[in-house]
Order: C-alpha cells, then structure tokens, then sequence
C-alpha cells in the first residue's frame, strides 16, 4: 500500500491576532517548548509515512516559512496555490499533483498543520487504521473527534451504522449548531466533532469530486484563479454517499481560540 501525506498550511491564522499574523500565522508559531503545529504535525505523520511523501499545501507568501520549520521536508513537495481559493480547490490541486508522481493508486491523508494533538500515540494509530481502510475501500474517510463538550464553534459529523468494525457510516454533516443542539448531539452518543482529517485513495477521492464538484475537478495551477472560493466540507464531504468515518480521541484542538491555545501548553508571550 503506497501512502502519502497532505499538510494544509495556506492558513493566515486570524483568529489569534496580533500573535498570529499574516508573515506568520499560527502553524508557525514556536510556542511549544520552541516548536510549530507545523513541525509537531510532519512528525506525527512521518511515523506512517515516508518522509519523501509527505507534502504540503500552501501558498507561496509562505514557501520558505515551510521549509524552515520542515527542514527534511523535499522543497519540490510545497505545492504553493496561486491564489486563495479556500481548501477544495488547494485540495484537489494538490491530491492530483500527488497522485500524478506517485500513482491513482496512493492512499493520501489530508490533515490541517495547525491543530494540536496531546495523545499522539493515540492519534497515530487512529490515522494507521484509516489508512489501512481507505486503502481496500471505495470510501472518502474521515476521522471524527468523540466530543468531549457541547462545543458551539465545530461542524459535527451524524454517525449511523457500524460498516467494518470501527468504522461507522457518515449519515451527514452538521453545520456549527446552537448551544441547544449541540447538547443533543452530545447526549445522543452519535455524534462527532469534525476535524478536518480526510483519508481516501487518489482515484476515489477523482471520481468524487468529478460527480460533486465538476469544475474543481478539473483544477489546474492554470486556471486556479477562475475556482471557486469552497471548502471541502461544502464541494465533496457534504454531497458524497460514500463517506466512513472512524473515531478519535487523542486531545485534538484546532486551537482556534486564546483558552484553546492555553489548554495546549503553549508558551505565550
């Protein structure tokens, strides 16, 4: 099984001004006993993939910030958008380019740089299990977060039957609910808070987004700035039949918050 790893680091990081700023958005903040999000995140994936196939989506502002912080990182695996265009279009390019050099057949995991992880053992084997399904499967996987608090400020993910031991079928996606709802979703058991970790083969993930997003699936770094400014969750997630997902709880926070930044240990000036 060939595998291959997407880092999404395009980010400005708007939401932690004035630490975060667009010359350095918070995945490249070294808070973390002097370590990035950026770096602590290719570490986590290097333990299941080769290094060599690890890239990273990105704009060009922030190319040589990438390689700074991911210094065994290959400088031709910086896939810099040409313009932003939210994360379907810098997803598809990128999924393409990879599967381009490395074959329909790769597996790929997409996963934010920017999300704090405390149990990293434990997030290792989760994403090892859903690169082992996605491999065999002709499903888009995503992992799900068991929430831990009716938290307002996430998407959720409906779960409904069991389709191969831990992997549960996608009833759909939930946008960010009220405080009302989002006690519901928690007290009903099948719920789960959506990461942004998405695992699927080359082909599948083409084949996907060709019925839900025809346009995006014929990105290209020449007609980028004609996209569509969409996230994945909205172009593919949404719309697709085929989604699986596979629960996680290894301390994950999108960190998106001053208190989250302070629950992940970061030093703060």
């Amino acid at each position: 099984m060939k595998r291959a790893a997407l880092i999404l680091a395009g980010g400005a990081g708007t939401r932690l001004r004035p630490l975060s700023s667009d010359e350095c958005p918070k995945q490249f903040l070294r808070l973390w006993r002097g370590r990035s999000l950026i770096e602590m995140t290719f570490e986590r994936i290097a333990r299941l993939v080769p290094q060599e196939q690890i890239f990273v989506s990105t704009n060009e502002q922030y190319r040589k910030l990438t390689l700074e912080h991911l210094p065994r990182l290959k400088p031709e695996n910086v896939i810099a958008e040409p313009a932003r265009r939210n994360t379907a279009p810098a997803i598809a390019l990128c999924c393409f380019t990879i599967a381009s050099r490395l074959g329909e057949d790769t597996t790929i995991a997409s996963l934010p740089s920017d999300h704090f992880i405390a149990d990293e053992a434990g997030f290792v084997n989760v994403l090892d299990r859903a690169f082992v399904y996605a491999s065999g499967h002709d499903d888009l996987v995503t992992i799900g977060i068991t929430p831990t608090e009716p938290h307002t400020g996430y998407g959720y993910l409906e779960l409904g039957d069991a389709i191969d031991n831990d992997v549960i079928r996608l009833r759909r996606f939930t946008e960010k609910p009220s405080i009302e709802r989002a006690v519901e979703f928690v007290k009903a058991g099948n719920y789960a808070w959506n990461a942004g970790m998405f695992i699927w083969r080359a082909s599948v993930f083409r084949d996907a987004m060709a019925k839900a997003s025809p346009e995006i699936a014929k990105v290209s770094m020449e007609n980028y700035e004609s996209m569509p400014n969409i996230s994945i969750d909205y172009a593919l997630m949404e719309k697709a039949p085929n989604v699986a997902t596979i629960r996680g709880e290894f301390g994950w926070s999108d960190v998106g918050s001053w208190d989250a930044l302070r629950k992940s240990g970061a030093e703060i000036p």
